[in-house]
């Protein structure tokens, strides 16, 4: 007669079958609880099998009777409500900054807990995560938003002002007159087909030059230093750093026509949820997205 199977090892091996990881009813718990409330059962069950037994043959009753007081403890575990809960909101960001993706996506999560924080390296993945997987707020510069179709809902400010100066920067003397023949650099703004229609409203000229985009503020130095581009539009604000990093002669030109809305949210769906959170990111998480405020 083969050897009777102990109540621990029965509670290790088994898994219930009502623990479906696609139920929606089903519920995370924390690590190891089930495995807690077996050991329990499987211990007090024991006990109750250990005692004397007038018959010589050891009944199989225990086993089954475990097996079933296992399946109806982890059913009523998974189908009570959760003990830990997901976050309460989504929010995706995409916004023009020397910081890497990871580093400004942990600042604002950090500073906004029970939100799940997502910050997108390119405008491309930016666009499609919006359109595969919608969070609750979007949080990119206006002109970004403008291209996506999607409305301001909270606009930056930084001092008072909506919209932030860009400068033209090259290694080439800089005329009025020759702008419209100039290759430039950008950081993504705008749809690739829209790009070039777009700095020729910043340049002020009406023919649409040649435009190469990039994903980051350090971009804009290479494509000055391998002459990818004869000049690069660049945030003010990003001026002292960028002429730290390089032993160039920059000519700067300031236009009149250069300026670009700052950060700005759309909310795409309930706002309550999220909106608290972001007007209460801290200042020096706003000056990382170039603002100061929210309107």
């Amino acid at each position: 007669m083969g050897q009777l199977a102990s109540p621990a090892r029965i509670a290790h091996r088994w898994s219930p079958p009502c623990a479906r990881p696609n139920d929606p009813l089903a519920a995370p718990v924390r690590p190891g609880t089930f495995r807690r409330i077996a050991e329990l059962l499987a211990a007090r069950l024991a006990g109750a099998w250990r005692r004397p037994r007038r018959a010589v043959q050891p009944p199989r009753a225990p086993a089954a009777l475990l097996a079933a007081a296992l399946l109806l403890g982890s059913c009523l575990l998974l189908l009570s409500s959760p003990l830990t809960a997901g976050p309460e909101a989504t929010l995706y960001v995409y916004a023009v900054t020397p910081l890497r993706a990871r580093a400004l996506e942990q600042k604002i999560e950090d500073a906004m807990p029970g939100v799940d924080v997502t910050v997108f390296g390119k405008l491309s993945d930016f666009k499609t995560a919006l359109e595969v997987s919608p969070p609750n707020a979007a949080l990119s510069p206006r002109p970004v938003l403008t291209s996506l179709n999607r409305g301001v809902d909270l606009q930056g400010l930084r001092a008072g002002s909506d919209a932030e100066q860009y400068l033209l920067v090259s290694t080439k003397l800089l005329a009025r007159d020759m702008l419209s023949s100039f290759r430039y650099g950008i950081v993504d703004l705008v749809e690739r087909k829209s790009l070039p229609r777009f700095v020729a409203g910043l340049l002020g000229v009406n023919d649409a030059p040649e435009v190469q985009r990039v994903t980051k503020i350090e971009d804009l130095l290479q494509l000055l230093q391998f002459q990818t581009a004869d000049a690069v539009l660049l945030p003010e604000r990003f001026r002292a750093d960028f002429e730290s990093k390089s032993k160039m002669s920059f000519t700067i030109l300031s236009l009149s026509t250069a300026k670009v809305g700052l950060v700005a949210v759309t909310f795409l769906s309930e706002r309550q949820s999220i909106e608290g959170a972001i007007r209460r990111l801290p200042k020096h998480v706003l000056a990382d997205l170039g603002v100061d405020e929210w309107r």
